[in-house]
């Protein structure tokens, strides 16, 4: 979760109609992972790149699921605590594979996230443990990059 107060808000008064709504900083409150990822809009003349910062992996999957022939992801990157990376400060890396571990009554109960350098970080229930089979919610293979035009 990402906050901010109104003093950060540039451009100030009421969104748009679009609800878009402009802000100097924002602050990530919480010591868990959070994804930065680089979008791409094709307008045919023009590409426009932007960055979202997300901080749940059900707001990854679903960025990574609306990619169509115009708007694409081009790169995408987890954000690590210290405490998880194990550097004592905040680390952003490249990011190859997202994964999420279900009980037998399909409630998650950990991810694990891979990173280009060939770490890993899991998070939750010891992933050993588990029975069942991860799903694959991000993969960079198959998520990033236009798709092919035909």
């Amino acid at each position: 979760m990402f906050k901010t107060t109104e003093h950060h808000e540039l451009m100030g008064g009421p969104s748009g109609p679009d609800g878009i709504q402009f802000w100097s900083v924002v602050e990530h409150d919480i010591f868990w992972p959070w994804y930065y990822v680089q979008v791409v809009q094709d307008f045919g003349t023009e590409l426009l790149r932007t960055m979202l910062m997300l901080s749940t992996t059900s707001e990854l999957s679903g960025v990574a699921l609306a990619r169509t022939k115009t708007v694409w992801l081009e790169a995408a990157y987890i954000g690590t605590p210290g405490d998880i990376n194990g550097t004592g400060a905040w680390r952003l890396e490249p990011l190859l594979e997202v994964l999420i571990y279900r009980d037998e009554d399909g409630a998650p109960v950990g991810v694990a996230h891979r990173t280009v350098q060939g770490k890993t970080y899991a998070l939750g229930e010891s992933l050993n443990n588990l029975r069942t089979s991860p799903e694959r919610v991000f993969d960079a293979k198959l998520h990033l990059g236009p798709f092919e035009k035909s």
